[in-house]
């Protein structure tokens, strides 16, 4: 079996912005040549994104069309929600039925991977409160009272400039290994994290932590062969 997984593109879907037009570019054909058994997106695949009913924003069109081509070409589509695009809604569970699920294990060819966005393990007040804030239902509320046009407005200035690489990852990144430690001590093999931007991979406690990046700005992504991950850089989907 053959997994794909990818984390913080961080697209706005703003064709005035360069590097954003051809970051969805580079995405759209690396999609649209991806020969894999399953995607996962390990999440911040957009920069705001909030899941209205009806409504795909006019900027990220040509992505959610390559989703939707790659699920008509029979490979598989989980998304596990990032701190920018928690709201998925219809178009991603209904349009693309993809698997919308929080951080978990996924057995491949008998390897357990855990799968998740990363921010778990950032445990500062701040960021539990922003995170509890905005995933609350009275914020929810708030969105749908705004409706899309406003609401976005809203999210493009709460998400801010997060896309370039942190000025020290080294903080977070151990933080997310001694937030996976524990799973690997219960039996699963590998961690597959994204949220920080900056990719690498750590042997840890008998298992291995593996760190996404930013594909939005460093092109990387794994892909899980025969069991094997491996972090790539390129545009080749194939591997």
């Amino acid at each position: 079996m053959r997994v794909a997984l990818i984390s913080d593109v961080h697209l706005v879907g703003d064709p005035s912005d360069a590097d954003d037009a051809e970051t969805q570019r580079a995405l759209v054909a690396w999609l649209d040549a991806l020969n894999v058994d399953q995607l996962c997106i390990l999440g911040d695949l957009f920069h705001h994104w909030w899941g209205h009913p009806g409504v795909v924003p006019s900027g990220l069109v040509p992505t959610c069309a390559a989703l939707l081509r790659v699920r008509a070409r029979g490979i598989g589509l989980t998304i596990v929600p990032g701190n920018h695009d928690f709201a998925l809604g219809p178009f991603f569970h209904r349009d693309l039925d993809a698997q919308v699920r929080g951080p978990h294990v996924l057995t491949v060819d008998g390897r357990q991977f855990l799968l998740a966005h990363g921010d778990e393990a950032d445990r500062s007040v701040g960021y539990r409160v922003t995170r509890a804030t905005l995933r609350s239902t009275a914020f929810a509320g708030l969105m749908r009272v705004l409706g899309p046009r406003a609401g976005d407005r809203l999210l493009s200035r709460l998400a801010g400039h997060s896309r370039a690489h942190p000025a020290n990852p080294g903080p977070l990144r151990q933080r997310q290994q001694d937030w996976a430690l524990q799973h690997i001590h219960n039996g699963v093999d590998c961690v597959i994290v994204g949220h920080v931007h900056a990719p690498g991979s750590a042997a840890v406690g008998g298992g291995t932590v593996v760190h996404l990046g930013g594909w939005g700005v460093d092109r990387t992504w794994c892909l899980i062969d025969g069991g094997v991950p491996r972090l790539l850089k390129g545009p080749d989907p194939a591997g």
